[in-house]
């Protein structure tokens, strides 16, 4: 699994590729003739937007203090908390990265968009591995909380409503947050201040999207083809390439062995070919049959049984002798007049008057 050290080596590489891609897309609007279509290069204001464009300084200004507040009370409760925080921080790094890239490139297709998330994912992953992996301890809600609501960074990938997306996502951490304040608003107030910043940081990232993404990431129809960025960041990293440059996935199992033992296919064949054409008879079927004459039936002539063609099952003299060892309890006898009713029990087969 990527460490955290890990994660933030893989950041620092791709801000320097995403600079190397200003710099070719700065190179080409240069290069480019003075009455060119704009559609035949990169327009200069977009291409070197990178880290200053207004969609970028947005979301640093929503959500980095968000995220510095939340970081720090994390550092307040300690331990795994505060890990999982640095996790988070490792995620806004690398989804302020992307929205750069974004803003350089035009929109991937959904084979290559996978590749440019996978910082982010990976982010993600280590945030919900960590809170399985201390399922016995105190702060188990604590990482509930932000496990199940980390998934609102995600947003970049939702289309078109990424808005209520994140807001279902806040509601989900809602649940272990209320835990949270439920064990600790009387003996932690930073448990307090923990809960609500966490929840202010979704909050304004559901604004900030709202504001700028309505309905989906926005790319730049004018900017460099996402081939562009996808080499560089490989140039870069190691990321996984974009586009499936890699090794290519192991094959399928082989399929199980199948018998073909064509004397057995074909013995069943005829046996069913048979069987369907005496079914075809109809009546006629039992045509066939020899007739039994009444001499020759066994159940009529107890001397064919006695001469062994057809043997009778012997009796258990262990069950005669349970039978003679068990015998019937006999009741006393008993008739008396219940209400209207005469009630007789008990009695033989002899004949009874009852006046």
């Amino acid at each position: 699994m990527t460490t955290s050290t890990d994660l933030q080596s893989l950041l620092r590489r791709i801000e320097k590729a995403t600079t190397r891609l200003e710099e070719l897309a700065t190179k080409r609007a240069e290069s480019a003739p003075a009455g060119g279509s704009s559609m035949s290069s990169v327009d200069l204001s977009a291409s070197t937007a990178g880290a200053d464009s207004k969609v970028l300084l947005e979301y640093e200004a929503a959500v980095q203090p968000q995220i510095a507040n939340f970081v720090s009370y994390s550092d307040k409760v300690g331990g795994v908390v505060a890990e999982q925080a640095r996790l988070v921080e490792a995620l806004y790094h690398a989804q302020r990265s992307f929205l750069r890239i974004a803003t350089l490139t035009k929109k991937p297709t959904m084979d290559q968009l996978p590749g440019l998330l996978g910082p982010q994912q990976s982010a993600i992953q280590q945030i919900i591995s960590l809170r399985d992996a201390n399922r016995p301890s105190e702060y188990f809600d604590n990482l509930s909380t932000i496990a199940e609501g980390i998934a609102a960074f995600g947003w970049v990938a939702v289309e078109p409503t990424p808005v209520p997306y994140i807001n279902d996502m806040k509601d989900s951490a809602q649940f272990y947050a209320n835990r949270v304040l439920k064990k600790w608003r009387e003996k932690d107030e930073n448990q307090v201040e923990w809960v609500k910043a966490f929840l202010s940081t979704l909050r304004e990232l559901s604004a900030y999207v709202k504001l700028s993404h309505t309905t989906g990431l926005v790319w730049n129809p004018k900017g460099e083809d996402v081939e562009v960025a996808a080499r560089a960041i490989s140039g870069e990293t190691a990321a996984a390439p974009v586009r499936g440059t890699g090794a290519p996935p192991p094959p399928p199992p082989p399929p199980p062995p199948v018998y073909t033992g064509e004397t057995d296919s074909s013995a069943g064949a005829t046996t069913r070919g048979a069987l369907f054409a005496d079914l075809n008879k109809g009546g006629e079927i039992t045509s066939g049959l020899r007739k039994v004459e009444k001499e020759q039936m066994t159940h009529k002539n107890p001397a064919l049984r006695a001469a062994g063609l057809v043997k009778e099952a012997p009796h258990s003299a262990s069950t005669a002798t349970t039978q003679q060892q068990t015998p019937v309890k006999q009741r006393p006898p008993r008739m008396e007049l219940q209400g209207s009713k005469w009630v007789v029990e008990n009695y033989g087969t002899e004949h009874l008057t009852i006046e």
